[in-house]
Formats: C-alpha cells, sequence, structure tokens
C-alpha cells in the first residue's frame, strides 16, 4: 500500500506534505504517516486503513 503524497489542509486549505519516510517493508494499514501543512505549520497524523489506495485524500 502506499501512503497519499499530501492532501488540502482542513485549517487553511493549502496542500500538505508527506514528513515520514517509507518503510523499507512499505507501509501496512495501522502505520501512523505524518504530514506537516507549509502554509500554517500545522501537523497531521494519519493512520493508514486497508483500502485508503483508492481515495487520493483522507476522508473522501
Amino acid at each position: 500500500m502506499e501512503a497519499p503524497p499530501g492532501f488540502t489542509c482542513v485549517d487553511c486549505g493549502g496542500r500538505t506534505r508527506l514528513l515520514s519516510y517509507r518503510p523499507e517493508d512499505g507501509w501496512e494499514p495501522g502505520d501512523v504517516v505524518a504530514y506537516r501543512c507549509p502554509d500554517c505549520g500545522e501537523r497531521f497524523d494519519v493512520v493508514l486503513e486497508a483500502g485508503d489506495d483508492d481515495h487520493p485524500e483522507p476522508g473522501t
């Protein structure tokens, strides 16, 4: 599975960027992935779930 490279910031509407490095064995459901919005500085920790590859942004 892959972690999304970013998503729309819910605080300011900017585009978040992935902070976490991909594990050597790849991402697994239940892994926590960190993102930061360069516009407002907010950090988001997202738990990956099975099937997240189907959606370009978390929660969609």
